[in-house]
């Protein structure tokens, strides 16, 4: 069993020996596809975490989250890890737009993205997608929220801790379920075909 926390892949090296794992022992057939791969499995965790906020009332630190890796449980494709998560019920200090945006986004997701997208064949346009399918399907299909994640969308990128691309509102394009960029899971050992919303 081994665990990583979001706080590890911030070192260089912890984060080498990671997209390296996945190369070696997961199928990943490149370190863009593990980058990939590895910020899908982030962006679900994001989503847990904003489930748990708003259904339960927890307070979850995002960076001490935990990838679990159970050998006889994670597919030797894709690696599928289980989640940990440290919880807190408290006071909320910020609403669940504000905590989304500058401590979910600002202090843990954008700089995560801005270290993996230094990564040659992967763009941060791709990265923030992988996050974005994830945010959108927990507001829209589980939590039944479409408020929140029209604020979210009409929220600053400045809030999120960009400059210019908005890591929501570019991706909106109707009621289409398609993505507009593809997560390069289609080049997963085993894979028969592309994820059914993919563009290609």
């Amino acid at each position: 069993m081994d665990k990583l926390t979001l706080s590890e892949l911030f070192n260089e090296s912890i984060r080498d020996q990671h997209i390296i794992r996945l190369m070696t022992e997961f199928g990943s057939p490149s370190r863009a596809h593990a980058v990939s791969m590895t910020v899908k499995r982030i962006g679900y965790m994001a989503a847990l975490m904003i489930y748990a906020r708003i259904k339960h009332s927890v307070l979850i630190s995002p960076n001490e989250c935990k990838f679990i890796t159970i050998y006889e449980e994670s597919s030797k494709a894709s690696w599928q890890p289980v989640y940990s998560f440290p919880l807190e019920t408290a006071e909320r200090g910020l609403s669940t737009v504000e905590w989304i945006t500058r401590e979910l986004y600002a202090k843990t997701l954008v700089p995560l993205i801005e270290l993996f997208a230094k990564e040659k064949g992967i763009s941060r346009v791709v990265l923030f997608e992988n996050i974005y399918t994830y945010m959108k399907w927990i507001f829209i299909s589980k939590l039944q929220d479409d408020l929140t994640f029209q604020q979210l969308n009409k929220t600053p990128a400045s809030d999120y801790g960009l400059q210019k691309q908005h890591p929501l509102a570019l991706y909106e394009c109707g009621p289409s379920a398609s993505r507009k960029t593809c997560c390069l899971y289609y080049q997963t050992q085993g894979a028969v075909k592309p994820c059914k919303t993919c563009p290609l």
